[in-house]
């Protein structure tokens, strides 16, 4: 998760900042203050961070489910601790799926590699 967030705020810092900044400066508006800030930072994640764009797209019911609490409970989010914890193990199962592709990709580009060295030798094909 570490890593996704460093995604982010590489490729989307500044969004994050400036949705932040709205946030502080809009304690009781900022769910309309600052949503085309959100949306903005949304559309930086979906476009630059694989991984968010992913586990939007895999778990956006759950999301939704997480949200429509919160909406329901403003004044305690805490009674939304199952639904949070929902999307905790999507967004992770996500996460682990993906590292799963990565070092799958990561082996079968290194067979190739070393099958292409080896022809470039003379050698027969490796697969």
């Amino acid at each position: 998760m570490d890593q996704t967030l460093d995604e982010v705020n590489k490729h989307c810092g500044d969004h994050v900042q400036a949705y932040a900044a709205c946030v502080d400066s809009h304690s009781d508006s900022w769910k309309t203050d600052c949503a085309t800030l959100r949306s903005a930072l949304t559309k930086c994640t979906d476009e630059n961070v694989t991984l968010m764009k992913m586990v939007r797209m895999s778990c956006q019911p759950v999301i939704d489910r997480y949200q429509e609490c919160l909406t329901k409970n403003e004044k305690n989010p805490a009674v939304c601790i199952d639904q949070l914890r929902d999307l905790y193990e999507c967004t992770e199962g996500v996460g682990q799926m993906m590292e799963k592709m990565n070092a799958l990709k990561a082996k079968h580009r290194e067979k190739q590699s070393v099958s292409a060295e080896h022809q470039a030798s003379g050698g027969p094909s490796v697969v």
